[in-house]
């Protein structure tokens, strides 16, 4: 009778901040907003900082209150970040940045926590931090997710060759083939039927390629996968012709 009774999901606890609410979005907007952090990443720092101006005013006060209440963030956030997105659909900016978008505001956030006087104890710290995180991978991911559909219905890719991947190229050898095809065509935004066309492999054993990929890298969903492609120089970005706020006249390196 025990297994046929439903299993109830338990009520995330919340973690309350012993701060102001009003002064907590402001302070930490202007840390996520500093230009410092945004200038270190290079040719394409400004390009970033101008979709944190346009994003975290609006989504961070539901994204402090998911922090709080362990609750998913609300569907009108993740609406936001798609329309940020689908907007800049026509940018040359390479996939690595967009992969990585969600790291300033996490590093922000982390170091505005430690330099205040929160009252936490360690275990509530480390689980706060731990949302964050989450909540930080969430936005990101639906961001590069909403960027590269928005990116694969332009007229402009119609009739694109399959071998083709604007932005990036593949690292011939760091992963077997035809893994590193069908993760190359992930990375472009390309469904489980468009690989299986690329590669001449089934629906089914692209699936299964993949998710083996996955296992071994220890991630859980395809734009986890194809972040951590970029972190292990499995995808490298391409060097764009026109860096963005660059005033710089030295060539880019190539990769």
């Amino acid at each position: 009778m025990l297994a046929n009774r439903s299993r109830v999901t338990p009520t995330p606890r919340r973690i309350t901040l012993a701060l102001d609410p009003e002064r907590l979005v402001a302070e930490l907007t202007a840390a996520m907003l500093a230009t410092a952090q945004f200038d270190a990443m290079g040719p394409h720092g400004g390009w970033l900082l101008e979709r944190y101006r346009e994003i975290v005013p609006t989504v961070l006060p539901d994204a402090l209150h998911s922090m709080e209440t362990g609750r998913p963030i609300a569907a009108e956030s993740l609406a936001v970040i798609r329309r940020s997105a689908v907007a800049m659909r026509d940018s040359p900016v390479p996939l690595s940045v967009v992969l990585r978008g969600s790291t300033p505001a996490l590093r922000a956030f982390g170091a505005f926590i430690q330099a205040r006087d929160t009252r936490l104890g360690p275990q509530d710290l480390t689980a706060l931090m731990g949302r964050a995180a989450l909540i930080a991978k969430e936005l990101g991911a639906s961001w590069a997710e909403a960027w590269a559909e928005a990116e694969r219905s332009a007229p402009a890719h119609q009739g694109e060759g399959h071998g083709d991947f604007p932005g990036f190229v593949a690292v011939q050898g760091t992963v077997p083939s035809p893994t590193l095809e069908m993760l190359a065509n992930a990375a472009a935004g390309r469904s489980t039927e468009k690989i299986a066309e690329a590669t001449d492999y089934s629906p089914h054993a692209v699936k299964w390629h993949l998710a083996r990929l996955m296992r071994e890298w220890n991630v859980d969903t395809r734009t986890s996968l194809v972040a951590v492609a970029f972190a292990r120089g499995v995808l490298r970005a391409k060097p764009v012709d026109r860096p963005f706020y660059h005033s710089s006249t030295e060539p880019p390196r190539e990769g």
